[in-house]
């Protein structure tokens, strides 16, 4: 059996250990997800492993087989057609027009949007069915792909999953969605603080392993700090003791060392959930109940002859939290446009109600801020905080002061997501609109992020194709479909059953 192996893989940027002594093997019949942290290093393994990216140090065997490597966002050029996308990954372009359509890409008339069409006027979901398959038919053994789901619909994730089982070779995959891992992956590979640890079983399995570890861990941590406490009472009276007889200074200097070391390595060793976990906090809005927050009446809208909306009508009342749910290119980002303003319609209303303090959170994190800055400096600029108030919110959010001076460009996505999510919320806004909130962000931000808006007495209209994200928030979905928006109350599990 082939099989790619690492040893002691080591990479660094700019002085900064990511990868350290990385150690495990991809047979070509193993499915691996990669989890740990935002920033732990995942894009970056998944780089070196398809040669995108070469390590500082480490041995690597069986990559002439080939890895092909899917990114987490459209690596193409943007004034490529899809044709000419496809043209520069695999060699016959005809052998991925089957799973095109099988994906639901709309190729245009006799293929005329492949050979026209921009890549960069495509959405989100098409250049990332694009990526999926340019890397499912280049004929390598190995597929490493980085957060596949993100921007696709729950029937194309679906297709993804069928396609995936279908794959004959090793794959190794980022994902923060559940139910992704749970129908893929046989194994766990676990990045954390530059290492990787193997687990042979289930996603269920290995969540329900990674909290018995973390209760052993933090029973041992308590254990310590009361260890601890009694030793400072014993320095405190050993130092009272001392100051009166110079026989017990040398047994209370040696006394206070150990202390000293105790309390430095419990401080390490303070356990990951209860370290780590951003403190998402939405503040409590003026209560408006009733109050109409969006309004659609009446709305049509087309791009040239291609029929977004026709007589769409929808209603948002304040407190309520909406998730718009369709296909990829029913209108879920174009509605959303046309609310803030930056589209308009050719008939009919929408819009945003009167005097309601809003705040959107789009895909793209670092949209309309300067990628060079730091987080410490939009967050200064842009809300007018102290240094310290802006720090010590950007630290609840898990950007830690080794990163609030870096620039935003160079920080991992689950980060930027992290920092996005953080100058939202700052804006105590009334309205939220969040445009796939979960991408790029690790199991721990997930669940602040969902504790967050449950706790949150605004209003929400969210685009997501996270089932699990939709069915903890939504009171209600809009349905897209037809051209028109249905409302339908529960979540996407009701919605499914029925």
């Amino acid at each position: 059996m082939r099989n790619i192996t690492v040893k002691g893989l080591r990479k660094a940027f700019a002085g900064r250990i990511v990868l350290s002594n990385v150690d495990f093997a991809l047979s070509e019949e193993s499915r691996l997800a990669l989890v740990g942290e935002n920033g732990a290093g995942k894009s970056t393994l998944l780089r070196i492993l398809s040669r995108q990216l070469e390590p500082d140090a480490g041995e690597m065997y069986g990559l002439e087989n080939g890895c092909a490597y899917v990114a987490q966002d459209f690596s193409g050029d943007p004034n490529q057609t899809p044709e000419q996308f496809l043209a520069s990954r695999i060699k016959d372009v005809r052998r991925a027009l089957p799973l095109l359509e099988q994906s639901g890409f709309d190729l245009g008339k006799d293929g005329e949007k492949l050979r026209n069409c921009k890549c960069g006027d495509l959405s989100g979901g098409e250049q990332k069915k694009l990526e999926i398959i340019a890397g499912l038919v280049r004929g390598s053994l190995f597929l490493a792909l980085d957060e596949p789901e993100n921007h696709l619909d729950y029937l194309t994730i679906e297709w993804l999953i069928r396609s995936l089982k279908k794959f004959k070779g090793g794959l190794v995959f980022v994902s923060h969605d559940q139910y992704l891992i749970d129908e893929l992956a046989d194994s766990i590979l676990e990045l954390e603080e530059g290492s990787v640890v193997t687990y042979s079983m289930r996603y269920d399995e290995y969540l329900a392993e990674k909290e018995r570890q973390v209760a052993g861990e933090a029973r041992q941590w308590m254990m310590e700090k009361k260890t601890i406490h009694r030793l400072r009472e014993t320095v405190a009276m050993m130092k009272l003791r001392a100051s009166r007889s110079s026989d017990t200074a040398a047994t209370y200097r040696q006394t206070k060392r150990r202390l000293q070391r105790l309390e430095e390595e419990h401080d390490s060793k303070r356990p990951t959930a209860e370290q780590d976990k951003p403190r998402v906090r939405l503040g409590t809005v003026e209560q408006k109940r009733g109050k109409q927050i969006v309004v659609v009446e009446h709305l049509d809208f087309s791009y040239g002859a291609h029929v977004i909306f026709r007589d769409a009508n929808a209603d948002l009342r304040f407190g309520e939290k909406v998730v718009l749910f369709g296909r990829n290119g029913s209108g879920k980002s174009t509605l959303v446009r046309l609310l803030i303003g930056e589209l308009h319609p050719q008939h009919g209303v929408a819009r945003i109600g009167v005097n309601i303090r809003w705040q959107m959170m789009s895909q793209d994190h670092l949209e309309g801020i300067n990628p060079e800055a730091s987080s410490l400096q939009v967050f200064r600029e842009s809300l007018g905080w102290p240094e310290a108030r802006s720090r010590a919110t950007l630290a609840k959010y898990g950007i830690s002061a080794q990163l609030v001076n870096r620039p935003l460009q160079v920080l991992s996505g689950g980060q930027r997501a992290r920092f996005k999510l953080a100058l939202t919320f700052a804006h105590d806004p009334e309205f939220l609109i969040l445009d796939e909130p979960t991408n790029h962000v690790d199991p721990t931000t997930w669940e602040a992020i969902v504790e967050a808006i449950q706790g949150y007495s605004g209003t929400v209209l969210a685009i997501t194709h996270d089932r699990m994200f939709i069915d903890a928030i939504a009171s209600s979905l809009w349905l897209l479909e037809n051209r028109k928006i249905q409302a339908y109350p529960g979540n996407v599990s009701d919605y499914l059953k029925r």
